[in-house]
């Protein structure tokens, strides 16, 4: 009941906070048209007094109506914390509220973010004397201030639910999982623009406008350096300031640092960023290398010609910050470690670092190798590509440097996991991190060689049965064909090493139990004559006593009335 009560009411807090942060950034947008940032600069020139109208309308019917539903919904959610409620701390720890923080500080977030981009993009075309084409500097601007301004609202707030004690379970890991997506996604947008940054200079250096852009138009880099800009601008600002305080919370002495160190929505960011990275450099260092390799074969794509030097040159140099971002986590990741002071925590850092990047490494290899064999194949046998001409050649340059950098990286990574295998067999064997990898290269090379040889199967029953099958088959088989041997192959390595390791963690399963060291025992009764000496009756029975055995005196069974417990004895005496 309490569960479907809180749905209710965050729910309408959530869709009623929507409409009030529209209602308001259009009245917002129109007073600030008003003084000058329109679309055009123009004020309310543009479209006429009766679209001011219109707006105005609509916007304070949208804030009349929200408003209200609000404050009456949000009214109720925060009197349920109080502190002098009762029940407090369970509505404030609640997964729904959690849920509620989570997704409206990144809706609030993804808004501001939008219109701090519009904002910056079209004050840069201002400047450099572009048409702006419609980008409303007021619109972008109203709408970063409302959402920042709700934004920073529910920040406060749900600092203050931080500060009266401690959170577990989803009310703690969803409004963490809001500060890593944010700062994934702010590290990429600046990664993206300071890529496009050195595009753009390159560019301007060597004189080669994108070959989309006519080179007759003198403002061409005018569009590129705002895109750039708003990127690095609106990027770095969501990175560096979640980064901040990810790291204030990491480092606090208290119960929230303790929760914020070993949690696993932070590895997961680590390993995320990783990734992307990893592939990112990947992909920018095989375009480069690829058209130079195009170059080389004599085979420059037609609308591209006379800028090879560009097309090698920017793609590899554009590739320098994403490897720069995954060195830097990755040093960050071994820091953590260290400091955590936990053997275990750097031995999973270590495999976070290994196994996911191999993975990368594996998947840019295995499709292009893959691709490869298809068009040895198409060439060899004469089917289409052949007959194209010098497409097979730059097909043939797009995919050898993607095998070449996926292999290379996939034995770097493999050889170093490799080794710590060789070190301690049993320890890898027993690692999550690498049976889940395992695990994932089985189930994609397995899905993909089972697709390729449906698709091999359906175009020969179709041969067999006479059905009319579009397209040469010579190239529609060699894909297909292509992807089953890789498959086929990557399965098999793996699959052994999964087996290897199964057999060795079987082996510590069943290992014999140690024998018991319990001795054989038996109770025997000692009985002599009031007042006989039974510890010298002991001592001569013990000199009879085959090798291995004792005896030793116990607390007689039955005992005098009157006769103080031994052990009562000993208590008193001690």
């Amino acid at each position: 009941m309490q569960t479907a009560r809180r749905l209710y009411v965050y729910l309408l807090s959530g869709i009623s906070l929507g409409a009030l942060v529209l209602g308001v950034t259009m009245l917002l947008t129109v007073l600030l048209e008003a003084l000058g940032l329109g679309p055009a600069g123009e004020g309310v020139v543009v479209g006429g007094e009766d679209v001011v109208r219109q707006q105005l309308t609509l916007a304070s019917a949208v804030t009349a109506v929200s408003l209200p539903v609000w404050l009456i919904h949000w009214f109720v959610a925060e009197r349920s914390v109080r502190p002098d409620r009762p029940g407090a701390s369970v509505e404030r720890t609640s997964d729904v509220r959690g849920l509620y923080f989570a997704l409206a500080m990144g809706g609030l977030l993804l808004a501001m973010a939008s219109g701090l981009a519009s904002t910056v993009e079209a004050i840069v075309l201002e400047l450099a004397g572009t048409d702006r084409f419609g980008r409303s500097i007021g619109g972008g601007l109203a709408l970063a201030i409302v959402a920042g301004a709700a934004w920073a609202y529910h920040v406060r707030l749900r600092t203050r639910d931080w500060s009266r004690g401690p959170m577990t379970d989803a009310s703690a890991w969803l409004p963490r999982t809001y500060l890593y997506v944010a700062m994934f996604a702010g590290l990429f947008i600046l990664l993206g623009g300071i890529t496009g940054f050195i595009e753009l200079l390159g560019r301007l250096v060597l004189d080669e406008p994108p070959p989309f852009i006519d080179e007759s138009s003198g403002s061409w880099w005018a569009y590129p350096l705002a895109s750039s800009v708003t990127s690095v601008a609106v990027g770095g600002a969501v990175w560096l300031g979640h980064a901040a305080y990810a790291n204030r919370l990491l480092s606090d002495p208290g119960w929230r640092g303790a929760s914020e160190r070993p949690a696993k929505v932070r590895l997961a960011f680590f390993v995320a960023v990783l990734v992307a990275a990893a592939a990112g450099t990947t992909y920018l260092l095989g375009d480069g290398a690829g058209n130079a390799f195009a170059a080389a074969l004599g085979v420059p794509d037609s609308d591209v010609a006379g800028q090879t030097f560009g097309l090698i040159i920017l793609p590899i140099l554009s590739a320098v910050p994403y490897a720069i971002a995954w060195w830097i986590h990755v040093r960050w990741m071994d820091q953590e470690a260290a400091t955590a002071g936990s053997s275990e925590n750097v031995e999973t850092a270590d495999r976070l670092q290994l196994y996911p990047v191999g993975l990368v490494g594996l998947a840019f290899g295995a499709t292009a190798t893959a691709w490869l064999i298809a068009i040895l194949i198409d060439v060899a046998l004469g089917g289409e590509r052949l007959v194209a001409g010098d497409a097979w050649r730059r097909e043939l340059s797009q995919f050898v440097p993607f095998a070449v950098l996926g292999v290379a990286a996939w034995i770097w990574q493999w050889g170093r996991a490799s080794s710590r295998w060789a070190v301690d067999p049993i320890g890898e064997a027993s690692s999550t991190t690498r049976w889940t990898t395992l695990l994932i290269i089985l189930a994609v090379s397995i899905g993909a060689g089972v697709i390729s040889l449906g698709f091999i199967l359906y175009r020969l029953f179709g041969s067999v049965f006479g059905l009319t099958m579009s397209g040469d088959p010579i190239s529609e088989l060699s894909l297909p064909i292509g992807v089953a041997i890789v498959a086929a192959i990557v399965a098999l390595y793996h699959a052994g090493q999964l087996r290897r390791d199964q057999s060795l963690r079987a082996g510590i399963e069943t290992a014999p139990a140690e024998p018991a060291t319990v001795p054989s025992q038996a109770w025997l009764r000692l009985t002599g004559p009031p007042g006989a000496d039974i510890a010298s009756a002991l001592s001569a029975l013990r000199q009879h006593l085959p090798t291995g055995y004792g005896l030793e005196a116990v607390e007689p069974l039955e005992r005098p009335a009157g006769t103080p417990h031994p052990t009562s004895e000993a208590a008193e005496s001690s």
